[in-house]
């Protein structure tokens, strides 16, 4: 019964924000990157990426509007990642500021906290910027209100942060401004706070347009009468109820698909067993859309224990979710690039500290993934080689050995 409530109180919040103007980029039913060639892989794993593999890595769609926020009850207009721009005389005047940063996270247990850390540090180094401290919530709402506060007490000139559970950490997020400190946060913001005076801005991803590349590509594996999971995230947070949104208008698009949701406040073994759960309540099941690369794993893992192979898709693009696109586990990623997100991230607080304009909303394009494109785009969102595993992986699938 619990679950049903959950579930109904997101699908009226879905209700309530695609009322609010939210809008997702569009992507083609059948977009070349699902043919899948051997010979394409090949010519990839030497180091040749084909014209049409980068156009269709280009191919992000329009941006999406922002969370509705004091000021802008309908979503905060998007403004692009490639808006900032640094004059030499304003990166002078940044490192002779001897400014200082905090990061405080939800978590370190995945890729994408730690590619948004990497970005955010590398590009505050260039400015002469100084992190003072990393602190990880562990998704715990307390431990990261005490995390803000005793970052707080450390006065940096900035904090960048992702709320846990945004609605129960306001207070604790409008003490930053009050202590005279920039706060820069990563996909949400907490209620009732104002930009440009509780915040400087969010950064995002274009978490809808992610998500409707990901469910194209399960629809097209599975059809459009087939049985599918949905799982998410059973806590308000923005950016996935975006994407459980996007999920539920694209699926409603085929009337005769069955649909089945599940939800999960740990992406972690709680996810795995709601997988797990659902596999064997529904023998039919083809597929499932998952809300990012964790709880996907998850089910990758639940397959496996019951010997079944289901067309898993799903956001977020890392080392494990790489692996899994490999092997064929996962058939399809709307990825992320968590660490430009940190640049624009890293930007946006230089711009605030030199008194600059900032946009209140900034969005990072959607980057598709299929093992077409795999290698190419794993570099795009790692900013590092490709693991050997998947190397390997894809040498093994591309010659048949």
């Amino acid at each position: 019964m619990k679950k049903k409530l959950v579930m109904s109180a997101l699908l009226s919040a879905a209700v309530v924000l695609g009322s609010a103007g939210m809008t997702f980029a569009s992507t083609s039913a059948n977009p070349p990157l699902t043919q899948i060639s051997k010979a394409l892989i090949k010519q990839e794993l030497a180091g040749k990426i084909p014209a049409f593999v980068a156009q269709e890595m280009s191919n992000s769609g329009k941006l999406g509007m922002g969370e509705p926020v004091p000021g802008f009850p309908k979503g905060v207009p998007p403004v692009s990642s490639y808006y900032f721009h640094f004059s030499s005389s304003q990166i002078a005047k940044l490192k002779a500021g001897h400014f200082t940063a905090g990061i405080v996270m939800h978590t370190m247990s995945a890729a994408w906290p730690r590619l948004q850390i990497a970005g955010i540090t590398n590009t505050l180094n260039k400015f002469g910027i100084k992190v003072i401290a990393v602190t990880d919530a562990n998704f715990d709402p307390a431990t990261q209100i005490n995390d803000l506060e005793t970052m707080i007490a450390r006065h940096p000139s900035v904090i960048f942060s992702i709320p846990v559970d945004a609605p129960t950490e306001v207070n604790a997020y409008k003490k930053v401004a009050a202590a005279g400190i920039k706060l820069v946060f990563m996909d949400n913001v907490p209620p009732n706070m104002t930009p440009g005076k509780d915040y400087v801005n969010v950064v995002a991803s274009n978490n809808g347009g992610n998500t409707v590349f990901a469910v194209n590509q399960l629809v097209n594996q599975v059809g459009p009468k087939a049985q599918v999971g949905v799982m998410t995230l059973g806590t308000y947070y923005w950016s996935v109820l975006v994407r459980f949104q996007a999920a539920m208008a694209k699926l409603k698009h085929y009337p005769h698909m069955n649909v089945v949701t599940g939800t999960f406040t740990n992406p972690g073994q709680q996810a795995y067993n709601i997988a797990l759960d659902m596999m064997q309540s529904h023998p039919n099941m083809k597929g499932m859309w998952l809300a990012w690369n964790t709880p996907a794993e998850g089910a990758v893992a639940a397959e496996k224990a019951l010997g079944r192979h289901l067309v898993i898709t799903t956001n977020d693009l890392g080392p494990i979710s790489s692996l899994d696109i490999a092997n064929g586990s996962i058939t399809a990623i709307g990825a992320q690039r968590p660490y430009d997100q940190g640049v624009a991230e890293a930007n946006s607080a230089a711009y605030s500290l030199l008194g600059l304009k900032v946009p209140f909303y900034i969005e990072v394009p959607t980057l598709p993934v299929t093992r077409a494109d795999l290698i190419p785009a794993y570099k795009a969102v790692m900013h590092t080689a490709v693991p050997q595993d998947v190397i390997k992986t894809l040498e093994s699938y591309a010659t048949g050995k």
